[in-house]
C-alpha cells in the first residue's frame, strides 16, 4: 500500500487578499480545503509569523490523521 502523503499550502489570486487553501495527496488523490484565512500576496513570506504558525499547525494536524490512519490499517489488517 502506498502510504506517501504531500501537504501544500497555497493562495490563490485574488485583488486584494488571497486565500489561503491546504491540498493534501493520498495514493495520488488530491483533497482540498480552505483554511479559511487570507493574506495580501506580498506577505507571503517568512515574516507572516502569525499565519505561518497557523498553517504549521495544521500541517502537523493533517500529518497526525494520516499517522492514525495507517495504525488503524495496520490494526485491521494484521491477523
Amino acid at each position: 500500500m502506498d502510504t506517501k502523503i504531500s501537504i501544500l499550502f497555497y493562495g490563490r489570486k485574488a485583488d486584494n487578499l488571497s486565500p489561503i487553501y491546504l491540498r493534501v495527496t493520498l495514493q495520488g488523490r488530491r483533497l482540498e480545503l480552505s483554511t479559511h484565512r487570507y493574506i495580501s500576496p506580498e506577505r507571503w513570506s517568512a515574516k507572516a509569523r502569525s499565519v505561518n504558525a497557523y498553517l504549521d499547525t495544521l500541517r502537523a494536524k493533517a500529518y497526525d490523521h494520516h499517522r492514525k490512519l495507517l495504525e488503524s490499517l495496520r490494526t485491521y489488517y494484521i491477523f
